[in-house]
């Protein structure tokens, strides 16, 4: 065998050794990526079941009969001391006047006594 024949089959056995080792190098890497995946993956599922826990916690206290036994007892209508009745014309001396619309509601006492008679 001529010098060009051995150097080129030493050639070809090196760039195969060392695509080998590349090979491998990148199947170890893909491995250790897989395994962290799957430790995120189990982290990522207990988080989904404390963030479910967290909503199903969340709409138990939002509803209307579980947040009035939380305030039984502190929150009550206030006492004829503490209420005050303002006047349609106290309140256009007051505010001046809307803007937005042309029509001041006051509510003149009691529930659906208002001025303006369609509530």
């Amino acid at each position: 065998m001529s010098k060009a024949a051995i150097s080129l089959v030493v050639l070809i056995t090196i760039f195969g050794g060392a695509c080998a080792i590349g090979i491998v190098w990148l199947r170890m890497d893909i491995s250790e990526v897989a395994a962290r995946c799957g430790v995120l993956e189990d982290e990522r599922e207990v988080l989904s079941r404390e963030v479910q826990e967290l909503r199903g916690q969340r709409s138990w206290a939002l509803r209307p009969s579980t947040l009035a036994s939380m305030v039984e007892g502190r929150l009550s209508m206030p006492g004829p001391r503490q209420t005050y009745h303002v006047s349609e014309s106290d309140m256009k001396k007051r505010l001046g006047g809307y803007k937005r619309s042309h029509v001041v509601v006051a509510n003149n006492g009691g529930r659906g006594n208002y001025s303006d008679g369609v509530r």
